[in-house]
This record gives C-alpha cells, sequence and structure tokens, in this order.
C-alpha cells in the first residue's frame, strides 16, 4: 500500500539526489536550499531543489518548501519501512542542521528557527504534545522595557501569588536583560512574561529574596559544582495570568525562547526550569532529559524544579539522540553524590550510543570530532590526532572479532554494513547473501559484540570521566582496550 501511494502521489523520480532530497522535504517543517546542501552534501543541489519547486505535491511558500500532508506522511513512512536507519540518519542531519541555523539566526529569527527543530520532535509524546511549532504571529516576543516592571510585578501577582511577586522584584532590577515580555501584536500592554537568569556565584542577597534559586543553589552544591569559567541558567518565570500554566500560543513562545536560549549559549553547566504544574509537565519533561530534582513552597504555592547537566550530554548530543526513532535512555543528572559519579561521565548508554553513531558517521569523519568517544579511554590523554586514534580503535577492535565462527559473522556483517558503506540495509543483505531478516539479527548481534570488544572494564566505569571538576586530565588511562 505504501509503494501504490508513493508511486500515485510523488510518481517517478529521476535519481538517487532527487529521492533523497523527497526524504528530507519528508522530514523537515521547511525545507531552503540551504538545508538540503547541508544535509545531503550534494553538488547538484540547486538544481534538485529547482525540481522540488515544480512538483504539485510540494507547496513553495515565503519560508520554503512544505509537502502537502499526505506526502509527508507516506514518504516518511516508505523510508522508514525500508531503511530504518537512514530515517534515523536524515532526522539528525536535520536536527544538527537546525541547531546550525538557531545558533546563526538574528535575534528576530531565532525563535522560528527553534520551532523548526521542535517540529521533529512533534511525535515523541504522542498526540498530547503540549507545544504547537507553527508560527504564532499574533503574539511578540519582545524585551523587557522599564514600563513594563508594574505590569510585570502584576501578573506574577496575579498567576502565582504575592511571594511570586517578591522573587520576581529583585530581579527585574538585576538582570531585566534575562525577561522577555509577551504583547498582542502592534499593542503595548504586556500579556505575560517570562525569564532565564544567568548565576554564577551563590550570592546571598540571592538565597534570601529568592527561594527557588536558593535550593538550586543547594542542589548544585550537591551534586554538580560548577567549574572555573561556568555558570547555571534557569528559567525562574513563565507568567501568563488566565491561562497559567497550560499548553497555549504565549507558553509556545515561553517554550521556544528556552529552547533557542539553550542552543545558543556558551559555557552553560546546568539548566533548572520551574513549574508550578509539575504533574502536567513531569512525563513531557523527564522525556526531554529534564529531572525533577526538587520541590519548593514559595507563599503557599509549590515549585517544581526540573534540572539537566550539560557536562554528562551536549546540546550537540542532545538534538541527535532527541529526534531518534530509537534511542537508549542517556543520564542527563548526576548521581546522588559526587563521589558515585563525577560530573562530565557519561554512562554506558552513552558510549554504546556513541560507538553506534561512529559506525552511522564511518564515511564523514570530520563528524567524529564531537564524539562522546573521544573522551574515554580508547583515546590516549595526548593525543595528537584523538579522531584518527579513536577510528584506528574501532577498526583494532573490529578485526579482533574474529576469534570465533560468530566472530568471523559479525566482522562481516558490521564490514558489509558501514565499512563498505552500501546504500541500503537491504544492499548490504544481498552483498552477505542472507535474507533480510536474518541480516537484521545478525547485526544487532555484531553491534553488541562489538560495544563489549570496546567497552574495557574502565571505561564502563569512567568512560568520558578523563576531565576532573576541577578541569585537571585525570592521572591514569588503562593500558588495555577491549
Amino acid at each position: 500500500m505504501l509503494k501504490t501511494l508513493v508511486d500515485r502521489l510523488v510518481g517517478d523520480v529521476p535519481g538517487t539526489a532527487h529521492q533523497r532530497a523527497l526524504e528530507v522535504v519528508a522530514q523537515a517543517h521547511v525545507t531552503r536550499e540551504s538545508l538540503l546542501r547541508t544535509v545531503l552534501a550534494e553538488e547538484e543541489t540547486a538544481a534538485v531543489f529547482s525540481w522540488l519547486r515544480q512538483q504539485p505535491h510540494i507547496e513553495t511558500t515565503p519560508e520554503g518548501l512544505h509537502p502537502h500532508d499526505a506526502v509527508r506522511t507516506t514518504l516518511a513512512a516508505d523510508l522508514r519501512w525500508r531503511d530504518p536507519e537512514r530515517y534515523d540518519d536524515i532526522r539528525v542531519r536535520i536536527s544538527v542542521a537546525a541547531l546550525q541555523a538557531v545558533r546563526a539566526a538574528a535575534e528576530d529569527d531565532a525563535l522560528l528557527r527553534a520551532a523548526e527543530w521542535m517540529f521533529l520532535c512533534r511525535a515523541r509524546s504522542g498526540p498530547d504534545h503540549p507545544y504547537d511549532w507553527r508560527a504564532h504571529r499574533h503574539i511578540e516576543d519582545t524585551p523587557l522595557r522599564p514600563a513594563d516592571v508594574p505590569d510585570v510585578l502584576r501578573m506574577a501577582e496575579a498567576a502565582e501569588g504575592p511571594a511570586s511577586a517578591a522573587a520576581v522584584a529583585p530581579w527585574v532590577h538585576r538582570q531585566p536583560e534575562g525577561f522577555r515580555v509577551y504583547r498582542s501584536a502592534g499593542t503595548p500592554a504586556p500579556l505575560g512574561f517570562m525569564a532565564i537568569l544567568h548565576l554564577a556565584v551563590p550570592l546571598p542577597e540571592d538565597r534570601s529574596a529568592d527561594p527557588v534559586v536558593a535550593a538550586v543553589w543547594d542542589v548544585v552544591a550537591a551534586v554538580a559544582p560548577l567549574g572555573p569559567g561556568e555558570h547555571l541558567g534557569i528559567r525562574r518565570f513563565a507568567v501568563y495570568p488566565g491561562r497559567h500554566p497550560r499548553p497555549s500560543p504565549l507558553m509556545d513562545l515561553i517554550s521556544r525562547r528556552t529552547i533557542a536560549e539553550e542552543m545558543r549559549t556558551r559555557g552553560r553547566a546546568v539548566t533548572f526550569t520551574v513549574f508550578e504544574d509539575g504533574e502536567r509537565w513531569r512525563a513531557y519533561l523527564a522525556e526531554a532529559g529534564l529531572r525533577e530534582v526538587a520541590v519548593v513552597d514559595v507563599g503557599g504555592r509549590s515549585q517544581h524544579v526540573f534540572g539537566r547537566d550539560w557536562r554528562l550530554q551536549t546540546v550537540e548530543q542532545w538534538v541527535e539522540h532527541r529526534v531518534r526513532t530509537v534511542a537508549p535512555p542517556v543520564a542527563t543528572w548526576p548521581a546522588a553524590s559526587p563521589s558515585e559519579q563525577p560530573v562530565g561521565r557519561p554512562r554506558r548508554a552513552a558510549f554504546e550510543e556513541g560507538v553506534l553513531e561512529a559506525l552511522r558517521r564511518w564515511h564523514a569523519p570530520r563528524e567524529f570530532a564531537t564524539s562522546v568517544l573521544l573522551r574515554s579511554s580508547l583515546v590516549p590523554p595526548d593525543s595528537a590526532d584523538p579522531v584518527a586514534d579513536l577510528r584506528a580503535a574501532i577498526i583494532t577492535a573490529l578485526d579482533a572479532l574474529q576469534v570465533d565462527p560468530a566472530g568471523v559473522k559479525a566482522h562481516e556483517v558490521l564490514t558489509a554494513t558501514y565499512i563498505a558503506a552500501p546504500r541500503t540495509l537491504k544492499a548490504a543483505a544481498r552483498r552477505l547473501g542472507v535474507p533480510y531478516g536474518t541480516y537484521r539479527r545478525h547485526l544487532a548481534t555484531a553491534k553488541d559484540r562489538l560495544i563489549e570488544q570496546l567497552l574495557s572494564p574502565a571505561d564502563a566505569v569512567v568512560i568520558g570521566a578523563r576531565v576532573s571538576r576541577a578541569g585537571h586530565p585525570a592521572p591514569r588511562r588503562p593500558e588495555h582496550v577491549g
């Protein structure tokens, strides 16, 4: 049925580059020529983009190209059925390109670029996903103006009570640049506001003025101390009287502002966000990697604090992990005490994901530069070329699999799938001369064997922990890998 739908809706496709362009169009909220060039790295991008514009199932808009919904759904389902790994690879490439677009965007465009990234995540939480990725042109996200301060304090009291207004008061004067005010387009009156505070030192006056900030500093001191040059960010307020804190276009813009801030900020070690209605948001935030770390009483109202440590999973790793169809869990918050898990140490799941990502990106060596495996004992701490050493360690482990017939089979299937780089998994199965279902089972087993070969006992404990909280190299590296 999928094949029939693709044939009827799309028709004949001239070539491989055109097919891959359709795969991008099916995933991206809007497709521009620059996105195709970044994702596909094809020399004929301009010609392919021109071909897309001429297709009856593609709509040309001021933002770029949109496929009709039926075409989008059918193309995505067809690729996911034909080649699940390529399906994920396309999504990851678009996600990384979206991150780059958010970082390069002017201030006025950053929220739309963040919304385009959010579109990739729209199905992760099912039909009850609380955010809408579409543009909300009737509401404006603007800086705080001095004349807004009385309205901001009034809205805080109306939505959360006098104690919340008392907590807002010092911050509007000390960090006014952290506040964003939301207004109906073309009108000056505020409808709501939010604030993202940047904190590097636990000042006594901050702790005494705001109980939530005091609790955050207690949590940081207990399990995630800041290192030199690091700071924390906290989305402390998100206020919309009358709709607070239910999903709405204004809350969508607050979410986009929060995500864009995370993507664009450098040097942030830990992030926190605060919700009064923790029950409503807990599942969604957990799925996005934010763990509830504190509940604070503010004037008789409970404020739920959710946090994540970007030293355990970087923003770059997060945007890739977030869009995968099936992704292993990754630690995004330290263990109960620093002695149990040093800050900055991904757990085994991150190592496993790093190995699979390295295999998928084998023919794009430059993309190894952000691999989590560079922080493992696979790479010497004094390496002159960490990427080359990492690739050599993987090849060594791959060759070392051939100690028994099952290991030989694992070596063959991994080599045919990733090192020889056939276009599809089915092509790899044909190369090996086995049925596709059998090939998939062999591939899953082979991946597990390679991970075990790479994962020495030391890596299982200290992967990524070569840098201590003080920022100094750890003193030793295991002599043997695998």
